[in-house]
Formats: C-alpha cells, structure tokens, sequence
C-alpha cells in the first residue's frame, strides 16, 4: 500500500518533489498535480494527471495527502481547504508567514483529524544528522553556545522569484526557518528571548536583507545568528554555517562537511559531495533530503503515528523569525512567551 499524493505548485520545489516520488519514496506515489504556469508539463513529464484547480485534486478519494508547494501565502488557505477534504497536509517551508497563520493552520488540520507536517530538508542531511548524534550520544556533552553564518554574495534565487516579495515573508523568513528548527533541534528547546537587528545596506526592496539576532533556547544556550546577502566577494563562506560549542568539545560544520574539535585535535567527521540547485535541480543529494521526509510522513499516514517533523515545532521555527521581527521594530530585547496548550 502506498500513500498517494496531490500536488500544489509547479515551481522548484514541484519539480523536486515529483522527482523524489518518482525515485526515492517507496512508500508514497504522485498522482496528480495542480496550480502554476508549469503544472501541465510537470503532470506529463511523470505520467500524472493534471488537475485544472485544486478542487478537483480534493473531490473524490484519488489522493490521500496534499503537498503544498506555493508561495508563502498561500500555505494557510491552502491547508485549510486540504484539510476541510479529509487530506493529510505536507506544507513546503515555512510553514507560514507569521506564528498566528501557523496557530490556524494547525488547528485546521487537528479538527479535521489529518496528520500535519512541513518540509524540513535540514534534518534529512547526512552531515546534520551526523552532528545531531555527536550531540544526543553525548560525544560534545550540553550545547552552551551556537554561531550560525550565512553569507553569501547575492541571495540564489532565480531571477524574477516571488520570493522577493516583502509580502511573502521577507529573506530572514526564507532562510531561517531552516536554521531555526535545526537549532531548537540540537539544543531540545524551544528559544525564550530574542534581540534582533535587520539592514539593508544595498537600497533592494527586501527590508531584512541583512540580519543578526541573539537568542536564548530554553535548554540555557545561547545563539548568535549572522545572515547577510549582501557580502562583497569572496563573502565568508556558505549559507548554513554552525559553531557548536558544547560542554567537552566544538563541532564546526555546513551542509557539506562536519569537523569535531575535541582534546587538542580537530577531526573530520564526514563530508559530502554538494550541489548547486540552480544548475542541477534533480541532483540526487538534493532529492533525498525532501525524499527522506515524505517517505517518514507516508509510513506516518499509513500507520497512523505522529510525524517525526510536527506542526508545533515548524510552528516555533516561524515564532522564532516572527518575534525576532518584534525585536527589531521596537529596538529592544523581548521575551518569547511559553507554547500555549492546544
């Protein structure tokens, strides 16, 4: 038995996961695909159907779960309706563009009774993985302190991207939520106090172009975060870089290569071949981290257990942006407040 999917969204991310069910998922199909310029194309390229309006995708009982693969907002009105139908919902990140959307979505999906989960492609890479368990099996004892980088000469995005648009969130948004969930990931917390600061040097539309925010996770680490997307050439480096330190050893590391730092020696711990998604959109590497998860949420929707990824914690990744926003406007630190019960 496999879980069969509707998909919202003809872009990139329409692109990656049809591909990733078409090879890697064994547990999960595409059946059919809806919405955007490319969606008939992208239907014909994988022998699906095509579906004129995701009314259609949702009347009836041909898909079982919906991925919503569209523009930031988009993903509350769209889980919505999934949801209404009875269709378990894989939402493409971020989750939305503000907690309070998150807080509707979630709710939409818990009163309807279907599984809710959204893309978190960070934690299906092997070195984040390999990271995680340096952390959990106690090799660099209790995260005290973190460092994220991300600087980059230039955002890579594709020339006339929606995501520009300060309406869809902003860039801090569109990057963040990957670290921030990686971060609450590592440290098993959620954060409790943010200072924030945003620039845009360079005049672009894109208020948070440039960023730095310091907060405190509940586990009592503290976290730096640098993100700038205008650095001169050569910049600093790639656009995921964490320093973690712990209580008996530092791991430094990007998407592409771990090193552990313990005693008086620094080791590496793996690297991985990388990829550039503008020029190699179907690289395997990048397929298997979206592959990883929906093949997770199909054994979820097939067995009736929770995601490993919930709609709480994509929820905390946005809140963590959301009240950093906060901060900023108002030029001071503040506190996060505790999760509410459902």
């Amino acid at each position: 038995m496999t879980v069969r999917y509707g998909l919202i969204g003809s872009g990139t991310m329409g692109l990656v996961y049809a591909e990733a069910l078409a090879t890697q998922v064994t547990d999960g199909e595409l059946v059919a695909v809806t919405g955007g310029s490319r969606a008939q194309g992208l239907a014909s390229d994988y022998g699906v159907d095509y579906l004129g309006s995701l009314e259609k995708m949702l009347a009836g009982d041909q898909v079982d779960a919906v991925i919503i693969a569209t523009p930031h907002t988009t993903h509350l009105p769209y889980t919505r309706l999934v949801a209404g139908a009875g269709k378990h919902v894989y939402c493409e990140k971020p989750m939305a563009v503000t907690v309070g959307e998150c807080d509707y979505m979630i709710a939409a999906c818990r009163d309807a009774g279907v599984l809710l989960t959204v893309a978190a492609q960070a934690r299906q890479n092997p070195v984040i993985i390999a990271a995680k368990k340096l952390i959990d099996d106690g090799t660099v004892g209790d995260v005290r302190m973190v460092r994220v980088l991300s600087s980059t000469v230039g955002w890579d995005l594709q020339e006339g991207s929606w995501a520009e648009s300060p309406e869809e969130g902003g860039a801090f948004l569109d990057w963040g939520v990957h670290g921030m969930d990686t971060l609450a990931w590592f440290t098993r917390s959620r954060a409790t106090r943010v200072f924030a600061t945003f620039a845009n040097f360079e005049g672009t539309p894109m208020p948070d172009i440039s960023a730095m925010a310091q907060y405190e996770m509940g586990s009592g680490a503290m976290v730096q975060i640098w993100m700038s997307y205008e650095m001169p050439a050569p910049g600093l480096g790639s656009n995921m870089q964490f320093t973690i330190v712990g209580e008996h050893g530092i791991l430094e590391m990007d998407r592409y290569s771990l090193k552990l730092g313990k005693g008086d020696d620094w080791t590496m711990v793996t690297e991985i071949e990388g990829w550039n998604w503008l020029v190699d959109p179907k690289n395997p590497r990048r397929i298997g981290t979206s592959a990883g998860q929906l093949q997770e949420f199909s054994r979820s929707i097939l067995h009736g257990t929770e995601p490993a990824v919930s709609g709480s914690s994509a929820r905390d990744a946005v809140e963590m942006i959301d009240y950093a926003r906060r901060s900023a406007s108002l030029g001071a630190s503040i506190e996060i407040p505790p999760r509410q019960p459902a």
